[in-house]
């Protein structure tokens, strides 16, 4: 291993989501295109292993990656069910292989970018990483490879945790323009649990048995719920399994660190990008990621102006993860209020984190004063 680190302008640490999103942003600013960049990755990044969703106004930089987008959605509770329009915004499923091809092809355009296959060892807070190979140094390392979620007093520890298959039937059995963001007709088990129909054409979905609770469940139990679910409430029993997913994603209020040191900034979930109440990840490293390189082609450093002041909505996220935790209405019943009751694009807009205080208002005179008012109160105790 040299003694002598091999410089560059700027080094990613971690090649997935925020990794890549960040690369392309970077490579979108004029100022910064003939940089010296270094992505770092232990994975070659040449399979399918995952799935993002996310629903957003107009088109993203990785429109061409998308499997499938749609303008509705099918809510589920026991009591209510409807197919719900959700302009202006469209949810949008990106496969991940389509994304690893898109980002590594636009890097190979830029011969001032270079991607290394190996393990990262560590990240020194003056810019340097130290990896099985070879040791490189920058202004500036953005990491989305290491993060830790310390545990604290008075905060919220939950996962978002979930199994997803892609299913094909002989049969046209989907109609693919009415895909299910949410079934929470199935049997919660003390927890937050619901099912994703996401129809890609007649013959294909991705099935996904989702849950917001303290622990990840046993695999077996993903399994028997999904095939239950397509058996009683889908009427499949003959369809092949072409791909499955498993994920785990931290749902929690304790503070992730924007950033090690003046050099090492922290992006993805590692740079809390993890919408705390809800696990969604992808639109906030969008919207971290393209601040971080417009800051930088200005001249400016990478986090300037962003992050200071109150986070209304990370107090919202307390109050409901607080109510997720003492359980003392079911979950389900907080997402049947709201989707019942308001229209949808205003609750995408809530959750996007781009509503006023007076649609916040209409959002909380949806739910369950009697259960979310003392829990209001309890986290405005910790402020």
């Amino acid at each position: 291993m040299s003694a002598n680190p091999r410089p560059y302008d700027y080094i990613i640490a971690g090649a997935g989501a925020a990794g890549l999103s960040l690369l392309c942003y970077l490579l979108e600013q004029e100022p910064l295109r003939h940089k010296r960049i270094l992505l770092l990755d232990r994975d070659a990044k040449q399979t399918n292993d995952r799935t993002w969703c996310f629903w957003q106004t107009g088109e993203s930089p990785f429109e061409s990656c998308l499997k499938s987008k749609w303008s509705a959605l099918y809510f589920h509770s026991p009591t209510f069910s409807k197919l719900l329009d959700i302009h202006p915004y469209q949810y949008k499923m990106l496969d991940s292989l389509s994304f690893y091809e898109y980002c590594f092809g636009l890097m190979k355009k830029f011969p001032n970018v270079e991607f290394r296959q190996e393990d990262i060892i560590r990240i020194e807070p003056n810019g340097t990483v130290h990896c099985e190979r070879g040791v490189y140094q920058a202004p500036y390392v953005f990491n989305s490879a290491f993060f830790k979620i310390k545990q604290l007093p008075k905060k919220h520890y939950m996962v978002q945790h979930f199994k997803g298959i892609f299913i094909k039937t002989a049969q046209p059995v989907f109609n693919p323009k009415e895909p299910t963001l949410m079934d929470f007709r199935v049997e919660q088990h003390q927890d937050c649990r619901f099912m994703y129909v996401l129809p890609i054409n007649a013959h294909e979905a991705l099935v996904e048995y989702t849950g917001f609770s303290e622990a990840e469940l046993p695999q077996e139990a993903y399994d028997q719920e999904l095939k239950a679910y397509l058996r009683d409430f889908l009427q499949l029993t003959d369809y092949e399994i072409t791909h499955e997913e498993f994920g785990m994603i931290p749902m929690t209020d304790a503070p992730f660190p924007r950033q090690q040191s003046a050099q090492v900034i922290n992006i993805g979930t590692a740079g809390g990008a993890t919408k705390a109440s809800t696990g969604y990840t992808f639109s906030f490293i969008q919207r971290q990621c393209s601040a971080i390189a417009r800051n930088l082609a200005q001249g400016k450093a990478p986090l300037a102006g962003t992050g200071s002041g109150f986070n209304k909505f990370g107090l919202y996220d307390s109050i409901f993860l607080r109510v997720l935790l003492e359980k003392k209405q079911e979950p389900r019943q907080v997402f049947h209020d709201l989707f019942s009751k308001l229209p949808a694009p205003l609750i995408l807009k809530f959750l996007n984190e781009e509503t006023s205080f007076l649609e916040d208002f209409r959002i909380m005179n949806a739910v369950e004063k009697r259960i979310f008012v003392p829990a209001a109160l309890k986290e405005s105790l910790h402020l």
